[in-house]
């Protein structure tokens, strides 16, 4: 059984979880999500999840990315999500405050088996900018009717090269070695730094081809001290 709970909102007001003795908020309005220029080189596609309270006015707030994209579409989901909305949660007749997950989807124009991203990560250290995609280079599309994934870990350095390139999980070994050789030769990175200097950072991209990834997603370790 679900019980409802409740947490203390900056307003005073409490913000109540879902539960039994409330409805659920839904949107009324919302508009479509801005890819940025990174995501659209990479076709990153997916969906970013947000935990956000719907306030008893139907608008959002304490918006927080539980599940993240990538490449700039965290920060693009926050904002659009901004601009939404609701109708509130009610409990006992009256509008409450309802602490709620809402996912935000984003989708490349792309033919079914091009390589495209569906996760991009970089573990910059603690006062650091994270490196900006600026090139890429996919493996050609071959008319072959099979979902692929590939996560590859590279460290992108001072030059904005992906080097230590290692493939950390793939559907099939057969695909590794295209995609390894597109990323080492075609794409190209504007570096993150570390107190307004170039510096290494690493980074994990999974790649796939088709309409999903055939294999768990490869877990994402602690950040890691950057190759010297």
């Amino acid at each position: 059984m679900v019980f409802l709970t409740s947490v203390t909102a900056a307003a005073q007001f409490p913000v109540f979880h879902l539960g039994p003795d409330i409805t659920v908020p839904f949107v009324v309005t919302k508009a479509k999500s801005e890819y940025t220029e990174e995501a659209r080189l990479a076709k990153l596609e997916g969906s970013v999840l947000l935990s956000l309270v719907v306030g008893a006015d139907g608008r959002p707030r304490d918006i927080h990315v539980a599940r993240s994209l990538g490449l700039g579409l965290d920060e693009s989901a926050v904002e659009n999500v901004r601009t939404w909305q609701f109708n509130p949660g009610i409990r006992n007749g009256t509008p409450v405050d309802v602490l709620v997950n809402e996912e935000v989807f984003f989708r490349t124009q792309r033919t079914l088996w091009d390589w495209h991203v569906v996760r991009a990560v970089f573990q910059p250290p603690t006062v650091a900018t994270r490196p900006a995609l600026i090139q890429v280079k996919f493996p050609l599309t071959v008319d072959v009717e099979e979902n692929a994934s590939v996560t590859i870990a590279f460290d992108v350095g001072p030059n904005g090269v992906p080097a230590h390139l290692r493939v950390v999980k793939s559907s099939d070994t057969r695909w590794e070695r295209e995609l390894l050789q597109a990323l080492r030769d075609g794409w190209r990175f504007r570096a993150g730094t570390v107190d307004g200097k170039p510096a290494t950072v690493p980074a994990w991209f999974e790649f796939v081809r088709g309409s999903h990834s055939p294999i768990p997603p490869a877990p994402i370790p602690p950040a890691v001290i950057p190759r010297p």
